[in-house]
């Protein structure tokens, strides 16, 4: 006799075991307004971040100078104008000689401009 109840509380614990579990896998459709988390990779670091590109004053067009802190249409002329008199730049400082630049102004090119001859 004791044999068969505990035969039925197994019977019924796997059951209710069963039935609880299927009811863990269906969660997410139960719950339309909360999505199911979806396993996002992290994204994959494969090459080293590109160095931006710097500004050549001995070889930049007048119009790519522009894109310097200070420089105009105005001022970037009068650089190029002084670099085809006098020749290259050696250092971002030299450009400090051309009317209208600073040598504050040519520290403000650090990380954007490079004086390569």
């Amino acid at each position: 006799m004791q044999t068969t109840r505990r035969l039925a509380v197994l019977t019924v614990l796997a059951a209710v075991l069963i039935a609880a579990g299927a009811l863990f896998l269906i969660a997410p459709v139960w719950q339309p307004q909360r999505p199911a988390a979806a396993y996002v990779p992290a994204a994959v670091h494969t090459a080293e971040p590109e160095a931006p590109t710097l500004i050549d004053i001995n070889t930049a067009t007048a119009e790519e100078l522009t894109a310097l802190p200070g420089l105009g249409p105005r001022k970037a002329a009068a650089l190029v104008a002084y670099r085809e008199a006098h020749g290259p730049f050696a250092t971002l400082a030299d450009a400090a000689a051309v009317k209208g630049i600073s040598l504050r102004m040519t520290e403000s090119w650090a990380g954007l401009a490079a004086a390569n001859h």
